[in-house]
């Protein structure tokens, strides 16, 4: 599964200028697809994969002084949310992973 956004491109294939679906695996924009003509264009998995990783690597080495910032900011939330925070983590990952993969 990945996160999907859309805006306003010109279409490689149609020319015309429409609402584009975009794909995202993580913060990393994997594919898009015209809604005029659904023409889909993808990253090649070549060049997103070694991206992937590099982000998700940046992504895990800040994740403990985002949490600090978040429990001195909010501590009652930050306490209250952690357990649910502990097991999502890795499922949102498998499903980046999932996603980069499949396409």
């Amino acid at each position: 599964m990945s996160d999907i956004a859309s805006a306003e491109l010109t279409c490689a294939s149609c020319a015309r200028t429409v609402d584009h679906e975009l794909h995202y695996s993580g913060r990393l924009l994997h594919s898009t697809r015209c809604t005029a003509c659904d023409h889909l264009t993808e990253v090649e998995p070549r060049v997103l994969v070694p991206a992937y990783l590099l982000d998700l690597e940046q992504r895990v080495v800040s994740k403990p002084r985002r949490l600090l910032r978040q429990a001195v900011r909010e501590p009652s939330t930050f306490l209250l949310g952690l357990p649910l925070a502990v097991v999502r983590q890795p499922v949102k990952i498998a499903r980046e992973l999932r996603s980069l993969f499949r396409g």
